[in-house]
C-alpha cells in the first residue's frame, strides 16, 4: 500500500487522469482516501434512471459511466481512443447531503495500480451545464485535506499520509466530517467551477 500511497500523485497526474478524462483531479493539492471501499452496497444509489451518465470535471472533461451490473455503482469507462488495455474505474455514489446547488453525493472512486487499491474521496452535484449527446452530466471533485488544521486532524481521526493525501477512518467519519466541515464549500457556485 505504500507504493500506491506514495505513487497516488502520479496516478492522478497519469492513469486517474486519462481514464476517467477529469483532469482537475490532478490539479488538487491534496485529497482523502481510503484503504477500504466506505460506501455500503446498500447505500449505493444510481443518479439518474439513464443506463448511462456523463461524469465530469469540467464540459471538456467527461467521462461516459455506465451501471456496473453487480451492483449500484457504474464504471467509467476509459477514453475511446485510449490504449485498449486500460480497464475502467468503478465508482460509486451514495446521498451526502442538500446544498444550495442541490443534491450532493459522496463518492467513491476506485483506484487500482499494480495489486495494490485504494478508494479517493469525492463529492458530486448534477451539472445540467455538462449534459451532451442527450446524456446527464454530473460534476465530481475531490474536497482537499491539505489545509486540515491539528484540531479537526483529532476531532475527526483525519491521518496526513504524505503531502498529498489523507485517511479518514471509517464511512461515518468521512460522511460526517464533509458535512461539516465542508458545507459552505458545497453551497458555493464558484467552488464547483474551480474558483
Amino acid at each position: 500500500m505504500h507504493r500506491l500511497k506514495s505513487g497516488l500523485k502520479s496516478g492522478l497526474n497519469s492513469g486517474l487522469k486519462r481514464v476517467l478524462a477529469v483532469s482537475a483531479l490532478a490539479l488538487l493539492p491534496a485529497c482523502f482516501m481510503s484503504e477500504t471501499p466506505f460506501i455500503s452496497p446498500d447505500d449505493a444509489v444510481r443518479l439518474d434512471e439513464a443506463s448511462v451518465i456523463l461524469v465530469c470535471s469540467a464540459e471538456d472533461d467527461c467521462a461516459r459511466t455506465v451501471p456496473n451490473r453487480g451492483n449500484k455503482g457504474y464504471f467509467m469507462m476509459p477514453p475511446e481512443d485510449e490504449d485498449e488495455d486500460e480497464e475502467p474505474v468503478a465508482v460509486r455514489f451514495a446521498p451526502l447531503m442538500e446544498t444550495a446547488v442541490g443534491p450532493v453525493w459522496l463518492t467513491e472512486i476506485r483506484m487500482v495500480e499494480d495489486d495494490e487499491t485504494a478508494y479517493v474521496v469525492g463529492v458530486t452535484r448534477r451539472a445540467p451545464e455538462f449534459d451532451a449527446d442527450g446524456l446527464k452530466g454530473f460534476d465530481v471533485e475531490l474536497p482537499w485535506c491539505g489545509d486540515v488544521s491539528e484540531e479537526e486532524r483529532e476531532t475527526w481521526g483525519i491521518e496526513k499520509l504524505d503531502s498529498y493525501t489523507c485517511s479518514l477512518p471509517s464511512e461515518a467519519s468521512i460522511a460526517d466530517y464533509l458535512r461539516a466541515a465542508h458545507k459552505a464549500y458545497f453551497d458555493d457556485p464558484e467552488w464547483w467551477n474551480g474558483d
